[in-house]
């Protein structure tokens, strides 16, 4: 008789988290999705009642918290979650390096505009020394580069 050779089996450890995104995410396709069997326009009268219709069903089935809860996990489904999170962070790091060059309305400032342009020049100048000491010619001596216009990022457009 053949020895048996144990396969081995990874070993992780999952977290609540991982659990509880696993779970909403496997139950997110029964909630908030069409049937394909119907017609579920909203441009149509017979669409219109079967949406209805559908959502009585769901809420005599499922009642309305269930129904807001089934909305919020299809939220959460981290295909959805992870994308949603990555701009919001994107945007609050924006947001944050903006600051200190508006008002406390949020506005632009003269002076704010002023200090950016001068922190440019200066990343511009180390740039160029950066490269002397290389021996290379700096990109922003490129006159290929200075053609498109790219001229610093962000503060470029602004």
């Amino acid at each position: 008789m053949a020895k048996k050779i144990p396969v081995p089996r990874a070993k992780t450890k999952m977290g609540f988290l991982d659990k509880l995104f696993m779970g909403i995410g496997g139950l997110s396709p029964y909630f908030g999705k069409a049937r394909l069997h119907q017609s579920m326009s909203k441009a149509t009268e017979s669409g219109r009642a079967a949406r209805a219709a559908q959502r009585a069903a769901m809420i005599a089935k499922y009642g309305k918290g269930a129904m807001r809860v089934g909305r919020f996990a299809g939220l959460m489904n981290p295909w959805t979650a992870v994308p949603y999170a990555l701009l919001a962070g994107a945007q609050y790091g924006v947001k944050r390096a903006f600051a200190p060059y508006k008002d406390a309305e949020g506005k632009w400032t003269k002076e704010g505009l002023e200090q950016m342009s001068q922190a440019r020049m200066e990343r511009e100048e180390r740039t160029r020394a950066n490269a002397a000491v290389r021996g290379e010619v700096s990109y922003l001596d490129d006159p290929e580069f200075r053609m498109w216009g790219n001229e610093g990022g962000l503060a470029g457009l602004l």
